[in-house]
């Protein structure tokens, strides 16, 4: 399979101020500090990295890993946690940092697992939101962009490990 050249969607401008007005707002709603942060592998690395740059506010970090077992692009709902997060959610606010909310599957299973560690709250941070292809609702409370059905790559999100390291989200195509 191959694909187009990458074609900048979201320059890093546009990213750098999205993420600053991500984390004014978080600070802002969170001023006790008492949140948690936890970064889905291995596409949110980048975002949550300048995401903590720019927040007021004292956090903790941890770091879940997912896997959804199918077949090409046809989301599955078997979805398996394959590291888990190492610190107590116990009674804090935890926001999970998503690089981009698909189907929502995965955010939804991920939602109620933190959820049975007893936090004080869950909510989602996510730079892309895709809702053209959600299959489930799942709330998502912080938005960097919505974005088109488009199979898109950089700032750490990939197609078979590469395009992570452009600084730009881009879009490819098939041909």
């Amino acid at each position: 399979m191959s694909f187009s050249r990458p074609k900048v969607l979201f320059d890093r401008a546009m990213i750098s101020a999205a993420v600053k007005r991500l984390a004014e707002k978080i600070s802002h709603d969170h001023p006790d500090g008492n949140l948690v942060l936890i970064g889905v592998l291995k596409g949110a690395f980048v975002f949550l990295s300048d995401l903590i740059r720019h927040l007021d506010i004292p956090v903790e970090i941890d770091f879940v890993r997912l896997a959804s077992y199918g077949s090409g692009e046809v989301s599955s709902r078997d979805i398996k946690i394959t590291k888990d997060i190492e610190i107590s959610v116990d009674g804090k606010d935890v926001l999970i940092v998503e690089d981009i909310v698909d189907t929502g599957w995965t955010l939804a299973y991920l939602m109620r697992h933190l959820s049975a560690g007893h936090p004080r709250s869950v909510s989602i941070c996510a730079l892309l939101d895709k809702k053209a292809r959600r299959e489930t609702d799942v709330p998502v409370d912080y938005i960097g962009f919505p974005c088109e059905d488009r199979f898109v790559v950089g700032y750490g999100l990939d197609i078979n490990e590469r395009y992570r390291h452009l600084p730009d989200i881009c879009y490819i195509e098939e041909g």
